[in-house]
């Protein structure tokens, strides 16, 4: 009874409603951003303390505090899609804006702020982000690279083949920059078709180092941020690069309908999902990519009206509470208080 209640459209409406405007946002947020980002992960990455004396509990807690509330606001104020790759806000506390080199905040208490200039905006540029992105000595142009592909393009690159030969890590600072050294690494002909997609990208990310600081040089040699895309269009900075994302929108509007989807089911998608997935693109497009319509229309697509209390069938998604299992709670709840 409570299925058929909650499948109501009216019903269902009222619960999303709901949804966003109680403490349940943020467990949304928490746990799905946590998942699509990576950065769940920040409890387990140890950047090392000779090059980074900085990191610490305080700055770790403090990244994962500005992704969730970025995220969480997002959500409820609906904002469109796009604006995942280059917002002009953020939220932080004094640590965090310490970090971000950003002036005029005191206190641990965390408030929403304009970033003053266009070295930052957007996820790629939070440092929860471009930690988990990174190994724990220095960048990973390949790492970050990957990244864009997978959770914001929704195009993840094949696993590289055997026997490639590591990077010399002994010369990245000393006989060239990072960027030097894996422009030699990539002249290796079964790297190269996946590197030219994946490391432009990472390239373009190469201004902030492995716990997300903003720099102008790798050690004694300054940071080369330009790249091109496959489609030819060209950037040198951060900023050229997220325009160029950002025009990137239903690509990226697809890869986030695909891991809502995946995370509101539970499970992994299959071709029979392929539908669903398709019509929630469109009416996201129609809707100019608004942020509460993509959690509307995963809940009302079939696949998500279709389950039935069945179990989580893949790892992915039993790492978080389902969507239905939320909102049937909301329901029974209220319907034993009437």
């Amino acid at each position: 009874a409570e299925a058929r209640k909650l499948s109501a459209p009216t019903t269902l409406d009222a619960q999303i409603k709901r949804l966003l405007a109680d403490e349940r946002s943020a467990a949304l947020a928490s746990n799905f951003a946590g998942q699509w980002l990576d950065t769940r992960n920040l409890d387990s990455v140890k950047p090392d303390p000779g090059k980074f004396p900085e990191w610490g509990p305080e700055l770790r807690d403090a990244m994962k505090t500005e992704t969730r509330m970025f995220f969480e606001t997002m959500l409820r104020e609906d904002r469109p899609l796009p604006e995942f790759l280059d917002a002009k806000f953020t939220f932080v506390n004094d640590r965090l804006a310490k970090h971000y080199g950003i002036e005029g905040v005191t206190g641990s208490e965390f408030r929403r702020v304009e970033l003053p200039s266009d070295q930052r905006g957007g996820i790629l540029s939070q440092a929860s982000v471009l930690t988990v992105s990174s190994y724990p000595t220095r960048t990973s142009p390949v790492i970050r690279g990957k990244y864009v592909l997978q959770n914001i393009l929704g195009a993840p690159p094949p696993a590289p083949p055997p026997d490639v030969p590591p990077l010399d890590e002994g010369a990245v600072g000393n006989a060239g920059s990072l960027r030097q050294q894996m422009e030699k690494h990539r002249s290796n002909s079964m790297c190269a078709s996946c590197h030219q997609r994946m490391d432009v990208l990472g390239f373009g990310m190469e201004n902030y180092d492995g716990i997300g600081r903003w720099r102008t040089a790798d050690g004694k040699f300054p940071i080369d941020a330009s790249g091109t895309f496959p489609n030819g269009k060209s950037f040198t900075s951060p900023a050229e690069m997220r325009v160029l994302l950002k025009a990137e929108t239903p690509d990226f509007a697809r890869c986030l309908t695909e891991k809502m989807l995946t995370y509101a089911l539970g499970r992994g998608l299959e071709r029979y999902d392929r539908r669903a997935v398709e019509d929630i693109d469109r009416k996201l497009a129609a809707a100019d990519y608004r942020f509460q319509t993509l959690l509307h229309e995963v809940i009302r697509s079939l696949p998500f009206q279709s389950r039935r209390g069945e179990a989580p069938r893949s790892d992915e998604g039993s790492k978080s509470p389902q969507l239905k299992a939320v909102l049937q709670d909301k329901v029974s709840k209220e319907t034993a208080g009437q």
